[in-house]
């Protein structure tokens, strides 16, 4: 299991309500990112928003001197709202890069992104939930990946 990708799961996980599900398959290295859209997006603007987030995450691996190995936008329309999910390899990820795409989100997407929460998450808070979690992964030999959502702004978490 990555350490670094257990550490951005956790921060995604809790200090960014706008997201709506965070999934991490630590034997990919893989994260998976949520957010929901209370419309439906025309193609139109999925496409300007694909090229604006993978050129601005492209800069920052540019000036870090790394290239991300998966990095991929999704959208999906359902009962008129929109899904849209990140990929991302948990390696290369930093919290600049996740930083980065929240802020982008919410200049696009202003008027429709949901938040299902308050984001002042208290550091204690968030290293008991570290702590607690990693003490769970190292009792479960068959867990796959973990996934976290928010309830009306309460943060559940599961491994599997």
């Amino acid at each position: 299991m990555n350490e670094t990708g257990l550490e951005i799961f956790l921060n995604v996980s809790v200090n960014f309500p706008e997201i709506n599900i965070v999934k991490y398959e630590y034997n990919n290295d893989l994260l998976i990112i949520e957010v929901v859209l209370t419309r439906e997006i025309d193609s139109t603007q999925k496409e300007s928003f694909i090229s604006k987030a993978q050129q601005h995450i492209n800069a920052l691996h540019t000036l870090n001197r790394s290239k991300p190995e998966t990095l991929s936008i999704r959208f999906k329309s359902v009962g008129g709202l929109t899904f849209l999910r990140l990929y991302r390899d948990a390696q290369t990820l930093g919290g600049k890069e996740i930083n980065l795409f929240m802020t982008l989100l919410g200049e696009e997407f202003y008027d429709c992104l949901l938040d299902e929460g308050n984001s002042t998450a208290r550091p204690s808070f968030r290293r008991q939930v570290e702590k607690d979690l990693l003490k769970k992964l190292g009792a479960s030999s068959n867990t796959d990946y973990l996934f976290a959502y928010r309830d009306h702004g309460k943060l559940c978490m599961f491994n599997r």
